[in-house]
C-alpha cells in the first residue's frame, strides 16, 4: 500500500525568527551615530523656546500696536504704579445713561402719536449724553493708554521725589499721575511712547523714545516680550530721574 507522507512529516518545522525590535536607547544611540540625535534635540530645544513667545501677525498694524500698549501697561503697573480709573468710570456713566434713555423710547408702554413727546426727549438725552463722552475721549483721554495714580516713593529713594519736572505735593511726593501714550503710524516700523505727568497737557515734563519693532519681533512674528518691557523699565528710569527737557 502506497503512504503518502505529508510535507510536515517529510521535512522538520522551520521557525520563522522572530523579528528584532529596536529600543529607545538603540534608536537614540543610532541617531547620534548618524549624526541625527544632535539635530533633532536642538529642534525640540527650539520649539520649546517659542512655545514661551507670543506669535502675532506683523502685517497687522493694530494688532502690533495692541501687543506692545498691553506690555507697556504691565511693566508700568509691575513698577508699583496704580491705574487710575476715573476717566473710564465716567465714560461708562456716560454710556449708561445713553442707553437707558435709548431703551426708555425704545419700549416705554406708551402709543406712538402720544409719546411723540418722551420719543423727543429721550432722543436729546441720548444725543446729549453720546456727544458729552465724545468730547471725553477726545479731550480728556485722548491718546493715552494709561494714567496712573500719583505714586508716592519710597522712604531710602531719594531721587524719586527730587524729580524737578514733578508737580510736587506738601509732602514732596509727586502730586500727579502719569499719562503714558504711544504712536504707531501704519507702513511704519517705528513705535514711540512718550511718558509725562498727569495735567501737563503739551507743555510739561516728559520723555519720549522711539523704538524699531523689528528688534522685538522676528521674521515669523514672535514677540519677545521681556526685551521690550527691559526697555519701557530704563525710560521710566529716566523719566523718573528727570533726564529730559521740557518740550513746548
Amino acid at each position: 500500500a502506497l503512504r503518502f507522507v505529508s510535507r510536515t512529516e517529510a521535512s522538520p518545522e522551520v521557525s520563522e525568527p522572530a523579528p528584532t525590535t529596536m529600543g529607545n536607547a538603540q534608536f537614540s544611540q543610532l541617531l547620534s551615530l548618524l549624526g541625527l540625535g544632535a539635530a533633532k534635540d536642538e529642534t525640540e530645544a527650539e520649539d520649546d523656546r517659542y512655545a514661551d513667545l507670543q506669535h502675532v501677525d506683523t502685517g497687522d498694524s493694530l494688532k502690533v500696536k495692541q501687543v506692545l500698549d498691553e506690555t507697556v501697561v504691565k511693566a508700568l503697573l509691575d513698577a508699583d504704579y496704580e491705574e487710575n480709573h476715573s476717566i473710564d468710570n465716567l465714560k461708562i456713566a456716560l454710556m449708561v445713561a445713553a442707553c437707558l434713555f435709548a431703551m426708555t423710547a425704545q419700549f416705554y408702554p406708551m402709543p406712538f402719536p402720544q409719546s411723540r413727546p418722551l420719543l423727543g426727549v429721550c432722543c436729546s438725552g441720548y444725543f446729549v449724553f453720546s456727544g458729552i463722552l465724545q468730547l471725553a475721549v477726545k479731550y480728556l483721554e485722548r491718546d493715552a493708554i494709561l494714567i496712573t495714580k500719583p505714586r508716592s516713593p519710597p522712604a531710602s529713594d531719594a531721587g524719586a521725589a527730587s524729580n524737578k519736572g514733578a508737580p510736587a505735593s506738601k509732602g514732596g511726593a509727586p502730586a500727579a499721575g502719569l499719562r503714558v501714550s504711544s504712536a504707531f503710524p501704519r507702513f511704519q516700523q517705528e513705535y514711540t511712547l512718550k511718558l509725562q505727568y498727569d495735567g501737563d497737557g503739551d507743555v510739561g515734563f516728559s520723555v519720549e523714545e522711539s523704538y524699531d519693532v523689528g528688534e522685538f519681533f522676528d521674521a515669523d512674528g514672535y514677540f519677545w516680550e521681556d526685551g521690550f518691557a527691559n526697555v519701557v523699565d530704563d525710560l521710566l528710569d529716566k523719566f523718573e530721574k528727570g533726564e529730559s527737557k521740557k518740550t513746548s
